[in-house]
């Protein structure tokens, strides 16, 4: 039986891809703007750096709450602990990516690593 913060695990990934949509809908406004006006279809050309970023950046916020959902779900729903892989790419991703860019959000996922890592 999976109880206490361990159970909020899901919940905190889901969180965090909301905060960094929201923040990404900010910080790369200008960058987006055009995509969007420009009509989205092939509106990233791979010249286009800012607005890739913008893209991925974006992106990997909807995968943060994909990647909560499902787990919040196993959890709740099914009543079983994620694979522990998923424990350990997201510390392995938000290491390295505390490394190369520590003045950055990555820091958020590693108490959630460490949580999935205990189930």
């Amino acid at each position: 039986m999976i109880s206490g913060v361990k159970r909020l695990v899901g919940m905190m990934l889901m969180l965090t891809g909301l905060l960094h949509v929201i923040y990404g809908l900010f910080a790369y406004a200008s960058q987006l703007q055009p995509i969007v006006t420009e009509g989205l279809w092939s509106t990233v050309a791979n010249d286009q750096w800012d607005r890739g970023t913008a893209f991925w950046y974006m992106m990997f916020g909807f995968l943060l709450m994909l990647l909560g959902y499902m787990i919040d779900w196993l959890i709740k729903k099914k009543g079983i602990a994620p694979p522990a892989i998923f424990g350990w790419i997201l510390l392995v991703i938000c290491l390295f990516g505390a490394i190369v860019m520590p003045a950055s959000g990555f820091w958020l996922g590693l108490p959630q690593a460490w949580l999935l890592l205990q189930m």
